[in-house]
């Protein structure tokens, strides 16, 4: 249990044995022990109760005495569900028979619960005898108390009041201390959690950066060698690179679809399973994405896209793809507009993510980046032509909400959408 683990750790000292076994779930031989006892005390209480009042007495109590005695000792049965029965009837034994045991028990069991309301029961216990409604202890009468019978509260119901009170304050103790390590743990466990989410999230947009757009980017050249060659062993063996290719593919795919379907514990941005569009084009069911509340991840310069800006611009160029940059977009938009590196990282990935899919769903067509900057934000947006024909390479649907997160991690958001025959993918960073 947690706190049998806080005590071997060494969280806390460590008490014996028999006290952990009592306070930190029992073993069943414990609880038989315990419930063996609890069976038994009201007994030994009513039999030691009738022999000490008949020592004091100097002879045998009387049939009404006894029947007081078993009224008080089968009260204690109800101590815990009905304790205003034992309570009530505590007193009424000692005015009966002179005997506090009973009023003793009750005592102790009221200080160590200490509700307020129970505080007045026991103030009425201690003001029975001074008040005679009640006969003098059999303690005393019997000679073992050679104290003024004035001191019979004190002994009676204040000394046993005070020893429940600390033994429930014990407990309660205890207890609290039990539910703060509950507690500590509980959220050791969900930060370790959350970090392990993260981590699977960071490890899948790293993977589909670094590793799927390498490949997709391969497969695509080794088709274009496959059809353009002239050479047939040159062709055969270009055919086998692109099918080896595009098998990886589906594979770094369902291997990203596993880290993100594993993250749950993260904070993601909406819309973040993917699906391949009518269209032909990575999407999400939901294009805008609140900021995320969680750490900065997916931007630092473990988690940067593999090209730059500009790098990005000249491998689209190199497959074919006709890019056309239009107002700030010409130049370095980054550093034009101040931005930090893991903003500037956001524009990276999410313009070489545009221009992949562009590559890979509308081969040959020519793309438009556009660059806007305003005093709170720096917009991007890139349109390329929509084309009937299915992709070339699989899609596994995670490129724009990848992109998407990495926005919402710096506080900004991405767009995506058909406008007429053309899809527009936007990108928001605060500056």
């Amino acid at each position: 249990m947690i706190f049998q683990a806080a005590l071997a750790t060494g969280a806390i000292p460590r008490p014996h044995r028999w006290i952990e076994r009592l306070v930190d779930g029992p073993d069943v031989r414990t609880r038989r022990v315990l419930r063996v006892a609890a069976l038994s005390f009201p007994l030994v209480v009513t039999a030691w109760s009738t022999w000490y009042d008949a020592l004091a007495a100097r002879k045998a109590p009387d049939a009404g005495q006894l029947l007081a005695f078993l009224a008080g000792g089968l009260s204690l049965y109800l101590v815990r569900r009905l304790p205003v029965v034992p309570s009530v009837v505590a007193p009424l034994v000692w005015a009966a028979t002179g005997s506090c045991s009973f009023v003793m028990v009750m005592a102790v069991v009221l200080g160590a619960r200490r509700p307020r309301g129970w505080l007045l029961v026991l103030g009425v216990y201690t003001v029975l005898h001074p008040l005679g409604l009640v006969p003098v202890p059999c303690s005393f009468r019997a000679g073992h108390v050679a104290l003024p019978e004035e001191t019979a509260p004190l002994l009676g119901v204040v000394l046993p009041a005070l020893v429940g009170g600390a033994v429930g304050e014990a407990s309660r103790l205890v207890a609290l201390r039990e539910d703060r390590l509950r507690l500590a743990a509980e959220v050791a466990a969900a930060r370790a959690a959350d970090v392990v989410a993260h981590e699977r999230l960071r490890l899948s947009r790293d993977m589909h950066d670094l590793v799927g757009q390498n490949v997709s980017r391969m497969t695509l050249h080794a088709s274009a060698i496959a059809a353009r060659s002239a050479d047939a062993e040159a062709r055969t063996l270009a055919a086998r690179i692109a099918d080896t290719g595009a098998d990886l593919l589906e594979d770094v795919h369902f291997v990203v679809g596993l880290l993100r379907d594993g993250a749950d514990g993260a904070d993601r941005a909406t819309g973040a399973d993917a699906a391949d569009g009518a269209d032909g084009t990575d999407s999400t069911d939901d294009a805008h994405v609140a900021s995320s509340s969680g750490p900065d991840i997916g931007t630092g310069p473990r988690a940067r896209s593999s090209r730059s800006w500009q790098e990005s611009i000249d491998a689209a160029e190199r497959d074919g793809t006709v890019v056309r940059r239009h107002g700030p977009a010409a130049g370095p938009i980054a550093r034009t507009a101040g931005l930090d590196d893991a903003s500037s990282a956001v524009l990276d990935a999410v313009l070489a993510e545009a221009l992949h899919n562009a590559t890979k769903h509308a081969p040959g067509a020519a793309v438009d980046v556009r660059g806007e900057i305003w005093p709170d934000l720096v917009r991007v947006l890139v349109e390329n032509p929509v084309t009937e024909h299915a992709p070339v390479l699989p899609s596994g649907g995670h490129g724009l909400a990848v992109a998407a997160e990495r926005a919402a991690s710096v506080g900004g958001r991405v767009t995506h959408g058909v406008l007429g025959e053309r899809f527009r993918v936007t990108v928001e960073v605060p500056r």
